[in-house]
């Protein structure tokens, strides 16, 4: 990240949060070396759970002032929720596509998003959703090759 630029990192699983704690809505610095070792901390703190709401991660970008004009998003595929958890416990592939593209309507993003793609096995219809994505914001995608892990 360039000394003079301003950004912020996202968790999201059924909610998006800020990963730094109390920076919520607000832009980091990233001249000084603290908020990049914050993210850091906190990005080892991680754990994946739950399922994931596309929907809500791009209205916490959304949220942002100024707005993002760049999204890098890294995500393992489709997502399982839309903006409320749903009941269901299994999900079908038709089901993730339909809250992939409830996500676009409601995010109605024009800033090129960038994905950073880690598929999982049994989501064949992820690779070509968020490729269109990137195609329709100008951003561009990455996977890494089919036996990455």
């Amino acid at each position: 990240l360039p000394a003079r630029a301003k950004f912020q990192v996202y968790a999201f699983n059924t909610r998006a949060r800020a990963l730094v704690p109390g920076s919520d809505g607000r832009w980091l610095d990233a001249g000084g070396a603290q908020a990049l070792n914050d993210v850091l901390r906190e990005l080892r703190r991680v754990v994946p759970q739950d399922g994931t709401s596309l929907e809500n991660a791009f209205a916490a970008a959304q949220s942002l002032t100024p707005r993002p004009d760049n999204i890098i998003l890294i995500t393992d595929g489709l997502p399982t929720q839309g903006a409320a958890p749903g009941r269901a416990t299994k999900i079908t592939g038709r089901q993730r596509l339909k809250h992939f593209d409830e996500a676009l309507r409601t995010a109605g993003t024009t800033v090129p998003v960038n994905i950073i793609l880690l598929p999982m096995e049994g989501d064949p219809l992820a690779a070509s959703s968020f490729w269109r994505l990137c195609i329709q914001t100008k951003g561009s995608m990455f996977s890494p090759a089919e036996d990455w892990p």
